[in-house]
């Protein structure tokens, strides 16, 4: 970490060992391992500058704002809640979301391709997504490279499981996931020059610098560059991704705080895929592909930028009280030339990929230019105020999004406007070698556009019925509406929608609480009914009852949850047509998808310079006709990691951990269905300090070589075989 990491001033951490009964917290919440004693440094005071806002020490926070606004310990909260701290990200040198996301307790993906992956929680898709609390929502299905956001400025990352309605708006019953960004945080020059090299020619260059713009150091700027380099495990794929990030953060007064701030992104994906390579032959049998297979010629490619200015301006008063007001402008767009292999029955599933002959692939491309603006302000109040005799908390706020979207491509063969297709099934694909040519693209078609806006007003109130005994209950008002166009459909429609909120937390003493929540959100669709009008939106409800336990003033903390999800007004397709529109089928609002389940998870430091993260998941999906949901993503998921730094050598740091999931399956039902057996990866890591300013570290994943499927949709795709990298750092 840079020294912009270590600028509050704190005391050291002192003697304590852990108690005894903590032996049993893996399996029941009741108790945590026992440690060896550990002897204290002296305590040191380093520099303080004016900071509001939580740091993550190791892996944990000692309080957080997710899933409330309220400035709450993880125990205080009564939701599920992940923090992935920098420590944790910088110790298992994480690059994107897709790498957070995917050592997160009770998160899983899935891929569509090489630039596209989805993530569920619970059973159902994520696509709320937050900028240091700013709601907005991301989508994959023109993908705009979302999932591929480069982590090198964001401090950590917050995730709320279940139904976050409060705070986000429009969504799925699944989770929030909230990036905080870095911020300049010292009072002197301080900052990182890091390399890191590695498997596949991979090569990513970081530099984070912070600096103070005035002499009292009440006005800082901190600057933070990378550019990753790499190719693949796959042939023809390369990748590469820029990122540059500016903000300043200023002292208007002790109280008040203004940041300003730009953040520019952009990857470059070389040999892309649309899909994946053909998983079955006609006879059902496996094709049998290697990891290095690539599906698309040499001229594929995926490219994404995003750009983001941002504000945010916080004054807190003397009575406890703050407000704080966020703005947010982003723009994102994304181009692409992809090359599909068409190879099977959609509804069956029936291959046409013979594997004696090599015929029955019939190509086609698509060449596509992508456009999204999000405008966004939010702007809340909270502090305390006094009701019979006792101290409780408020909280209430004004939210406006706006995004909007255009989307527009050239899809050859288009089989509506070509009488004859300009592309003919391959004669023979056995031998592919990527030698295809590129098509002579025509003028580009709308595919689609849209506006997506979104006022709201929300407010919430903690309330302390009694010492041990904590209430909150909320609520939020959104007035949702779509301008939009799909293909000649035009779609104008709006919602208000009232979501609520509502937890018990109880004290059982200093170390342990129980809690039960309500929460809802709510997703708006685009079906209609048989007198033509759009469906109310889909209802998701979260009901969750769990146990939380903090060690170490926060520094540890746990939690153990059951919850139950429902997914109401799921529109279901009869075949009676809409009235007016004969060829286009009504359809009715029905009881969707439940989801029940637990998940528990450990995260923090176990003993000075042991930091630790343990998280097991399970879940069960049905539709309304009782069969499992998105069965190609596992249910069952263990996702375990650990660091330690011993006192009598606090120069080295060593660690690893290993991520489990159980089997998962996609049907096909001319075959069967293709399946992935049930994997665990594991991964290592050590870290030297050669000097205070020099380090080295090694990291090691998939150490055992593992084999899987990363996507096994009809389409197949690997994930990544053994790899691994060497990062140096110096600091000043």
């Amino acid at each position: 970490m840079t020294r912009s990491a270590h600028v509050l001033s704190r005391p050291s951490m002192l003697r304590r060992p852990l108690p005894q009964a903590l032996m049993l917290a893996l399996c029941t919440l009741a108790a945590a391992p026992a440690f060896a004693q550990d002897a204290a440094p002296d305590a040191t005071t380093l520099d303080k500058i004016v900071v509001k806002g939580e740091r993550a020490e190791g892996y944990s926070v000692r309080k957080t704002s997710a899933g409330t606004r309220f400035d709450l310990a993880p125990r205080e909260i009564p939701q599920s809640v992940s923090i992935i701290s920098h420590q944790r990200i910088e110790d298992q040198n994480l690059d994107d979301i897709i790498d957070v996301l995917g050592n997160t307790t009770g998160i899983s993906s899935t891929q569509s391709d090489t630039e596209r992956t989805e993530f569920y929680a619970r059973g159902f898709y994520i696509d709320s997504y937050q900028f240091d609390g700013l709601p907005t929502q991301m989508v994959q299905n023109w993908s705009y490279g979302d999932s591929g956001l480069d982590l090198a400025l964001y401090d950590r990352v917050e995730v709320v499981r279940g139904a976050t309605g409060l705070l986000s708006g429009a969504g799925n019953p699944s989770a929030s996931v909230n990036l905080i960004r870095k911020h300049a945080d010292s009072a002197e020059l301080t900052g990182s020059v890091s390399v890191n090299v590695g498997s596949w020619g991979r090569t990513r260059s970081t530099v984070d610098v912070t600096t103070p713009l005035n002499a009292s150091g009440s006005v800082r700027a901190r600057v933070i560059g990378s550019y990753l380099d790499t190719e693949s495990q796959m042939d023809r794929y390369d990748q590469h991704k820029t990122l540059g990030y500016a903000v300043i953060d200023a002292d208007l007064t002790p109280d008040t705080q203004l940041s300003v701030g730009y953040d520019y992104q952009q990857k470059r994906a070389n040999g892309a895929t649309w899909g994946g390579f053909p998983m079955l032959f006609s006879d059902g049998t496996s094709t049998g592909y290697d990891e290095s297979f690539n599906p698309n010629p040499g001229w594929t490619y995926w490219d994404t930028t995003s750009k983001r200015a941002f504000a945010t301006l916080e004054h807190g008063f003397a009575s406890g009280w703050k407000f704080k007001v966020g703005a947010t402008h982003d723009e994102t767009k994304a181009d692409d030339k992809l090359f599909y292999t068409a190879y099977n029955d959609w509804m069956t599933g029936a291959s046409y990929f013979d594997k004696e002959t090599g015929a029955g692939i019939t190509p086609s491309a698509g060449f596509y230019n992508t456009e999204r603006k999000v405008s966004a302000v939010d702007g809340f109040v909270d502090g305390p105020f006094q009701l019979f005799g006792r101290e409780h908390q408020f909280m209430a706020g004004l939210s406006y999004n706006k995004r909007e979207y255009s989307n527009k491509g050239d899809y050859q063969p288009d089989f509506f406007s070509d009488p004859i297709a300009p592309y003919l099934p391959l004669p023979n694909y056995l031998g592919w070698n990527g030698n295809f040519p590129e098509p002579e693209w025509r003028a580009m078609k709308l595919q689609s556009r849209g506006t997506i806006t979104q006022k709201a007003g929300y407010a919430a109130t903690r309330l302390s019925l009694a010492d041990p005994l904590k209430l909150i209950i909320g609520a939020r008002y959104t007035d949702w509406s779509l301008d939009g166009l799909e293909g000649a459909v035009v779609s104008r429609f709006s919602h208000k929608v009232t979501t609520p909120y509502a937890g018990l937390v109880f004290d059982l003493n200093d170390t342990y609480s129980t809690y039960a929540s309500y929460t809802e959100i709510f997703q708006p669709q685009t079906l209609k009914n048989r007198a033509g009008s759009y469906l109310d939106p889909v209802d998701g409800k979260s009901y969750e009852v769990g146990v939380k336990g903090a060690w170490f003033d926060n520094r540890l903390n746990a939690s153990l949850a059951v919850f139950r999800i429902e997914q109401d007004n799921v529109g279901q397709a009869t075949t009676e047509p809409v009235q007016g529109s004969p060829n286009e089928f009504a359809y009715i609002a029905a009881r969707g998808t439940v989801s029940r389940g637990f998940e528990f998870e450990l995260n923090g430091e176990l003993a000075p310079g042991w930091n630790a993260t343990f998280g097991a998941s399970r879940y069960v999906a049905k539709d309304i006709n009782d069969a499992d949901i998105n069965t190609n993503l596992p249910q069952t998921t263990i996702k375990l990691f650990t660091s330690y730094t011993p006192q009598s050598l606090s120069a080295l740091t060593v660690g690893g951990g290993a991520n489990w999931q159980n089997g998962i399956y996609y049907p096909v039902p001319a075959y069967g269905r293709i399946e992935q057996g049930g994997y665990a990866l594991v991964s290592a890591f050590v870290r030297y300090r050669i000097s205070p300013a020099f380090s080295v570290q090694a990291n090691l994943n998939n150490l055992l070589d593992k084999t899987y499927f990363s996507q096994i949709n009809g389409y197949g795709a690997y994930g990544d075989g053994r790899n691994g990298g060497l990062t140096f750092t110096w600091s000043f």
